[in-house]
């Protein structure tokens, strides 16, 4: 079942040519849209530059606010204040444009511009390579304790008889 949409849309075709500012928030709802997405919940506000031109638009992104994930090392709900810059350029034509997510093509017929997909994306973008807590120790100890149970290797001395026949064959060959 789809949630309900928080709508991204900038209705072009009754805007005079030259340069345009919209702003947007998203909260959790956005992101609930989404099937399998990273983020959990947030809070956005997104301004947007919107410079319409006689054949295309550019658009500059400002976004700033906060993304709710789960943590990388115990899965707990991690708040992560983010901001960010991006901008798009997008033209008009038949044929899609897949060579580059900075240029999208619409058909000359529409007459509106749906940024919640590239808003999506531009919010991922902004997440971290891995999303923890900053100290282990703002973890969930529960959770800490069981992956040192389950990491912690007992180191055997017993060496595997293939490996010290190759490391005998290096020391005779020096």
């Amino acid at each position: 079942m789809k949630k309900e949409k928080q709508q991204l849309i900038i209705p072009f075709a009754g805007l005079k040519d030259g340069t345009h500012q919209f702003e947007f928030k998203i909260d959790s709802k956005f992101f609930e849209q989404f099937d399998y997405s990273l983020i959990e919940g947030g809070k956005f506000k997104i301004k947007v530059e919107f410079e319409k031109k006689k054949n295309h638009f550019n658009l500059y992104f400002k976004l700033k606010g906060k993304i709710t994930a789960n943590c990388d090392r115990c899965l707990e709900p991690l708040a992560i204040k983010v901001k960010g810059k991006e901008s798009l350029i997008v033209k008009f034509g038949e044929t899609t444009y897949n060579e580059t997510d900075e240029i999208r093509v619409l058909s000359p017929s529409e007459y509106e511009l749906d940024l919640a997909d590239d808003v999506y994306q531009y919010t991922h973008s902004m997440l971290p390579t891995k999303v923890k807590h900053e100290k282990k120790k703002d973890c969930n100890p529960e959770i800490i304790e069981q992956l040192e149970k389950l990491t912690t290797k007992k180191e055997s001395k017993e060496v595997d008889p293939r490996w010290a026949a190759l490391s005998n064959l290096k020391d005779k060959s020096e």
